[in-house]
């Protein structure tokens, strides 16, 4: 039988049954536990010659804290792999799923989501500032969203591979303003597929500065190109330009409809984990931008079994060119 550690309920009832005189078998027999388990919870956590539930349970969290405080002490290796990847703003969640890639066999590199977040909450690991960042729900605009432009193709006509994510090439792409006047604008493209994702500074937000921005990412074949996705803001009404130049299809959401491209979305939010709103588009710099690009295609995703989005751009390209 699988051993589980005594609840706060089970403890309550030793509490009360042991201090009016029921024998320890009898408890054994009443909680359907080894007779053994009790004895060590008495002897362990009793106050005096009374056993308190209270006492008792904050005596086996403290002794559980303490085991987690050795197991990091006497792992250094493992203290700083961790310490490293929170420098680099992954989750706790990120951390212990690659970590299982990273040492498959090692027994000793192994840890849980929910042992770090208890490990930083005790102190027994550096804070890093991304752990305190909540994503928010930002139901931003850019421009008018509503237009119809003529000859432009319908989310709905896109095909059942770049909507099943089943190939790389699927973009959805989006803006996102900075500033109090928006005086600066970043363009973020992602692979449906990959989670990749290409930045780039705009110095406006018209059309041609966003097509600016698609010839930077896609021309030369850098990475593989299907179809893009965006919502019908003025910025993005390039369609025409765009096949023309990449003879790739492009695809724009109903009116309001930002689940439509939840992808672009979702690294909209890691993208404010380091331009939080109120960033000055003076520190919106290219070697910044550069910069969180890196961090995050380096990052390990859940949804790709904890591989990173550059890997998986990277066994593409090597595979195919």
């Amino acid at each position: 039988m699988d051993y589980h550690h005594l609840t706060p309920k089970e403890r309550a009832l030793i509490a009360q049954l042991w201090n009016n005189g029921i024998s320890m078998r009898q408890l054994a027999r009443r909680l359907q536990r080894d007779p053994g388990t009790i004895s060590r919870e008495i002897k362990r956590n009793r106050s005096g010659q009374k056993y308190l539930s209270v006492p008792a349970r904050a005596r086996y969290l403290e002794r559980r804290m303490e085991c987690r405080r050795k197991r990091l002490y006497q792992n250094p290796r493992l203290t700083a792999y961790i310490s490293e990847k929170l420098e680099l703003s992954w989750s706790p969640e990120q951390i212990a799923g690659r970590i299982r890639l990273d040492y498959p066999d090692d027994r000793d590199m192994k840890i849980s989501h929910s042992s770090i977040y208890r490990s930083l909450r005790a102190d027994l690991l550096p804070r890093s500032v991304q752990l305190t960042m909540k994503l928010r729900h930002y139901g931003r605009q850019h421009g008018e969203t509503r237009g119809y432009k003529a000859g432009a193709r319908e989310i709905r006509e896109r095909s059942k591979e770049a909507l099943r994510r089943k190939r790389l090439g699927d973009w959805e792409a989006d803006t996102i303003g900075f500033g109090q006047a928006k005086r600066a604008y970043l363009l973020n493209v992602t692979d449906r597929k990959s989670r990749y994702c290409c930045l780039a500074v705009l110095r406006n937000i018209r059309r041609e500065e966003v097509m600016r921005g698609f010839e930077f990412f896609f021309e030369g074949g850098k990475v593989p190109l299907r179809t893009v996705t965006s919502d019908r803001g003025i910025e993005f009404n390039c369609h025409r330009e765009f096949e023309s130049r990449f003879e790739a299809l492009y695809y724009y959401t109903r009116p309001a409809s930002p689940w439509q491209k939840p992808t672009v979305e979702n690294t909209n939010g890691l993208i404010r984990q380091f331009f939080p709103r109120g960033t000055r588009f003076t520190e919106l710099t290219p070697e910044a931008v550069a910069f969180v690009m890196e961090r995050l295609n380096d990052r390990p995703r859940k949804c790709l079994n904890w591989k990173t989005p550059a890997e998986v751009i990277s066994s593409y390209l090597l595979h195919f060119t």
